[in-house]
């Protein structure tokens, strides 16, 4: 009877180290999912649609290389149509239903916001490539929210730079009213050099598409620049509509937001402003070191255009940092992803970045210069781009 009793507990024990053995077998093997949440429709598509290249490339290429540690990625794109609400319920909808391991994007600061409290309260790691916002890790930082972007503090550094070198004397301000604009604003107010006069501000709700009166109380400041962070498909309705004013002859523009970038200048072509100053992560055109030209031409060949978007540099060197976190801490537990992303290095197209382990941001500059009709095409691009971090 003993003996018997041994057998049945060996044999119990045997079988339930068998099931302990294969769930691990299955844990090691399946595949790495991402959340992926991006505006793929409505004006926010300008940027969404073109990052997610960035991320394609990316997947790509590490899973042909076998993967990260034996196991695969795959990524699921959620559309967040610059709606907070709309972000929250597509993250929870990815935790849920798709069982993500982490999720990854956004374009909008107000989405990047809620989503991040979402990935707090659900101890998700939640990376953010492209939205700007100093609160996201100031105010709002936790241990599971990471920024990739160039944050509004270094965008309004750039900016007073050159208020400054364009001789300017009084700059006003536009943008959206949220908290992009709030923050790099405040920065700039901060940051300008003496003799350099600040305001006013004119602020329009995000996502407006008739700027009249706007283009109105511009024209009629008494500033000789202007600050602008509207973006998207509202600086591309903005530039119409104010052109045929006369309201970008008289006014020095010094626009962040990235409307240096390719997407937007082509989307315009000989409707691009003149005066404007800007800034872009990338130029297909300008590739100063052999890493960076190697990008290009793996993502012309992915968008089979010498021409490539801008967007997808700041996805892709996202997706390497969260590969070699990954790989680093062996596991996709959030805790142990979070800990191997603060402080991580990794070699990029732009040079090495790294994660700064107390504020949780990548050290990312950008390219800026004045925005002149090209020689090659019908399309307006950068002159002589400078490095600016």
């Amino acid at each position: 009877m003993k003996h018997s009793r041994r057998s049945l507990f060996a044999r119990t024990l045997a079988f339930g180290c068998f099931v302990a053995a294969a769930a691990a077998q299955a844990q090691t093997s399946e595949p790495i999912r991402i959340g992926v949440l991006m505006p793929t429709s409505g004006g926010g598509a300008t940027y969404g649609v073109p990052a997610l290249n960035g991320v394609k490339l990316a997947v790509d290429e590490i899973n042909a290389k076998g993967g990260i540690n034996g196991r695969k990625i795959e990524y699921v794109v959620r559309d967040t149509q610059l709606k907070p609400a709309v972000g929250v319920a597509a993250a929870k909808e990815l935790i849920t239903n798709e069982r993500v391991h982490l999720l990854f994007g956004t374009v909008s600061s107000g989405v990047a916001l809620a989503v991040s409290e979402l990935a707090r309260d659900e101890k998700v790691v939640f990376y953010s490539p492209i939205a700007k916002t100093k609160s996201l890790t100031a105010d709002n930082l936790h241990k599971y929210v990471f920024q990739g972007s160039s944050t509004s503090d270094t965008e309004a550094k750039s900016m007073a730079a050159i208020a400054g070198r364009l001789g300017i004397k009084k700059l006003c301000a536009t943008g959206y009213d949220y908290a992009y604009s709030h923050d790099a604003f405040a920065a700039l107010k901060r940051m300008l050099p003496p003799g350099v006069q600040y305001g006013p501000e004119f602020l329009v709700k995000l996502g407006s598409t008739d700027f009249n009166a706007l283009i109105s109380q511009l024209a009629a400041a008494d500033c000789d620049g202007v600050a602008n962070l509207i973006w998207g498909g509202g600086f591309i309705s903005l530039a119409k509509q104010g052109k045929p004013f006369g309201l970008f002859k008289g006014k020095k523009f010094i626009s962040g937001a990235e409307i240096g970038s390719h997407e937007t200048a082509t989307s315009l072509k000989a409707d691009y402003p003149e005066n404007f100053w800007s800034n872009a992560y990338d130029l297909w055109y300008h590739s100063p070191s052999p890493a960076l030209d190697a990008f290009h031409k793996a993502l012309a060949k992915l968008e089979g255009t010498e021409q490539v978007n801008m967007w997808p540099i700041t996805t892709y060197i996202g997706i390497k940092f969260i590969a070699a976190a990954i790989t680093k801490a062996g596991s996709t537990q959030a805790d142990k992803l979070a800990s191997a992303l603060e402080g991580l290095s990794i070699d990029t197209p732009l040079g090495p970045r790294t994660i700064d382990a107390k504020t949780h941001r990548v050290n990312m500059g950008q390219f800026w210069g004045q925005m002149l009709p090209s020689r090659k095409g019908d399309y307006y691009e950068m002159s002589a781009p400078t490095f600016m971090d």
